[in-house]
């Protein structure tokens, strides 16, 4: 296996050969990327490579930039690849792909030094201790497959649906309340029917805020008869 090897005095990243055109780099190096052929990218990147030569150069596209990183994770230069992550600019796009290539390069790393693979425990702690650059990451802690704030919309959302459920099967019960506060069967089902619940979960569930709501009736005689009842908790309702 090869190695990159740079001029350090270069003031550039990378600089294309005159033989081909930028969009023609770029689309070779977008291809040899996608495809991780790590073999091939090293190969584009040695300076002593006939056909096409690409030395570092400040001036550079996102897929020439993601090219030669994982050239450099392919040849194992580790150190190199961190700081040619932490010392550029990324489009938010490439967050996600550029985060898995630090993480798979800072596992690589470990293990070869230690000579044993990791495990997820190892695994989870390199990746507190050795958090992506801010040039690939904007932040915030991913849980879950789900970003921080992201997580709270959804949670956000999620009540605000459960409180409008729990305020129609409030006002639906109370309805069926009002015409027979001793449910039968078939009243039952019409709750079923008109909540979209399971007639197991109504058996169960509603029976109970029927005899609660009769029973509050009766130790509250001096209310009116239709009161707003107590809060309900309707768990594992699916509408």
């Amino acid at each position: 296996m090869g190695s990159l090897t740079v001029e350090q005095n270069d003031p550039c990243l990378f600089r294309l050969a005159a033989a081909f055109s930028s969009d023609q780099i770029d689309c070779i190096c977008e291809a040899l990327y996608q495809a991780r052929d790590g073999e091939k990218l090293l190969e584009l990147f040695q300076p002593n490579v006939k056909s096409i030569m690409i030395y570092r150069c400040r001036y550079f596209s996102s897929s020439v930039l993601r090219a030669y990183l994982y050239a450099l994770y392919y040849s194992k230069q580790y150190e190199e690849l961190f700081q040619t992550i932490a010392s550029n600019t990324f489009e938010q796009k490439f967050y996600s792909e550029l985060q898995d290539l630090w993480y798979k390069a800072r596992y690589a790393e470990n293990e070869e030094k230690r000579h044993k693979e990791l495990g997820a425990v190892e695994k989870y702690r390199l990746r507190k201790k050795h958090p992506p650059p801010r040039s690939i990451w904007d932040g915030q802690e991913t849980i879950y497959s789900f970003k921080e704030n992201a997580r709270n919309e959804i949670n956000f959302y999620l009540i605000s649906m459960q409180k409008l459920v729990d305020t129609i099967l409030f006002q639906i019960l109370r309805q069926f309340y009002k015409r027979n506060k001793y449910p039968t069967l078939e009243d039952k089902k019409e709750i079923a029917r008109v909540t979209d619940l399971k007639v197991v979960q109504v058996s169960f569930k509603i029976s109970n805020w029927f005899k609660n709501r009769r029973q509050r009736d009766k130790n509250s005689s001096n209310r009116n008869q239709f009161s707003p009842a107590l809060p309900m908790q309707f768990e594992n309702f699916t509408l």
